[in-house]
Order: C-alpha cells, then sequence, then structure tokens
C-alpha cells in the first residue's frame, strides 16, 4: 500500500476527536454555525494582501511557485475568544470577475457570502491534521495562549463562473466548547 505524501489532503477526517469530527464534516456554513452558539460573534481580519500561497495549495488553485494571489486570513471569535482561523485564497485574475468584491469584506463573513449566492458551487470538503511545520498551523496559533500539538482542518474550493476561491478552515481548541 502506497503511503500519503506528506502534503496529502485527505477525504475523510480519519483520527480526528469524536466531538470534533462533527464541526469538520458540517457542510453548511460554519460561520452561521458559530453564530448559533455565541452571544458575540465577531470576525477579525488579520491579513489580506497579495501574497504567494502554501506549498500544498499551489497545485489546486492553478498556481506557480512564485505567482502571487489574494491571500486572506481572518480569526472567527465566540464570545471574544477565537474558535476558528479561516485562510482563503484566490488568483489575482479572478479578482477582476467572480471574486471582485472579496477585498473589501473588511470584517464581514466571506461564509454568508459563499452561501448565500444559489450560483456558487461548493467541491467535496478535504482533511488534514496540521502540525507546527506547516505554515497555516503557525498562522493559527498566533493569538492562542496554549500552543497544540496540532490542529485539524479543511478546505474545499468554492467556484463562482467557473473561478475558484480556495478556503481553510483551521479549527481552534475553543471550538470543542461551544
Amino acid at each position: 500500500m502506497k503511503a500519503n505524501p506528506p502534503l496529502a489532503w485527505h477525504p475523510e477526517p480519519v483520527s480526528a476527536p469524536v466531538d470534533l469530527n462533527w464541526w469538520l464534516t458540517h457542510r453548511g456554513s460554519l460561520t452561521r454555525l458559530i453564530q448559533d452558539r455565541c452571544e458575540h460573534f465577531q470576525v477579525e481580519p488579520v491579513f489580506q494582501a497579495l501574497s504567494t500561497a502554501c506549498i500544498d495549495e499551489l497545485e489546486i488553485m492553478h498556481l506557480r511557485r512564485q505567482t502571487r494571489a489574494l491571500i486572506r486570513e481572518v480569526y472567527l471569535r465566540c464570545n471574544e475568544t477565537p474558535v476558528v482561523f479561516a485562510h482563503s485564497i484566490v488568483r489575482r485574475e479572478h479578482l477582476r470577475g467572480a471574486w471582485r468584491g472579496l477585498s473589501r469584506l473588511g470584517n464581514q463573513s466571506l461564509g454568508t457570502m459563499l452561501f448565500t449566492n444559489p450560483l456558487i458551487q461548493r467541491t467535496p470538503l478535504a482533511f488534514r491534521k496540521l502540525k507546527p511545520h506547516h505554515p497555516l498551523f503557525e498562522r493559527a496559533c498566533r493569538q492562542l495562549q496554549i500552543r497544540p500539538i496540532n490542529l485539524w482542518a479543511r478546505r474545499s474550493l468554492f467556484i463562482l463562473l467557473q473561478q475558484p476561491i480556495l478556503v481553510t478552515e483551521v479549527f481552534l481548541p475553543a471550538i470543542r466548547r461551544l
């Protein structure tokens, strides 16, 4: 049996804890799910710029290694506590097309936009346990007081007018208390 490459994302969250598995596999709006479970929900933008993609994003986004794309990163907070670190990437040329409003989202939820437009199609979820060497692990941990050993993440493409945006959601330890 051939081993999965180290950058692989998987179709199932095979070894995820049971209480986290429910969050990981929910196909609806994660933003809506969190909003329903907390008194005060907030989207906190922490990074938005033209930048290079993570190595494991290049193939799925059809990008070359040094090609710059719009990267947007936010924390989803429930009652002031970060529960999800969200990272999205869209090709630069698609900012003039299907995703032209993306750069003006500010502290508005991308999820709300993605789940209210009936023209947007979503690909199946892919899952990965992120370890400290992964750049998204490092960025997700910036606002955590205690650094975990690993973090579970999921990602999928949302496609509008044949133009994809890749959304990765990294689940922080506090999500398990919601």
